[in-house]
């Protein structure tokens, strides 16, 4: 659908512009033009062949180890379960230590205004 209006608006274009340039003629040749351009035709013999992007994996040999991201143990104490009470009580004293904060902040600024 928005390739259809592309193409109405393209050719519309070439027509109007072959008008300014040679008249009706060139209306008629500016349009073909524009469509032309526009237009996908099967059995493109240009010779071009897109290009083959596929990248082979490094390889080091035996120099360098390998270990699964399971069996790392660098990460053991990341990511540790918690009850909800006490994560509950670690966002409660975040926010009562930014609403600390944000108290002491209005009320240096107002006794400043004073």
């Amino acid at each position: 659908m928005i390739k259809d209006i592309v193409q109405g608006a393209v050719k519309s274009a070439g027509a109007w512009v072959g008008n300014l340039v040679a008249g009706p003629k060139g209306a008629v040749v500016g349009e073909r033009l524009a469509s032309s351009l526009m237009e996908k035709l099967p059995g493109d013999d240009s010779g071009f062949e897109a290009i083959n992007t596929a990248v082979s994996p490094v390889k080091f040999g035996n120099r360098l180890g390998f270990s699964r991201p399971g069996m790392s143990k660098s990460n053991i104490g990341m990511a540790k379960v918690v009850n909800p009470e006490s994560l509950n009580l670690a966002w409660d004293r975040r926010l009562n230590r930014y609403y600390d904060s944000v108290y002491k902040v209005k009320r240096t600024v107002t006794s400043l205004k004073a």
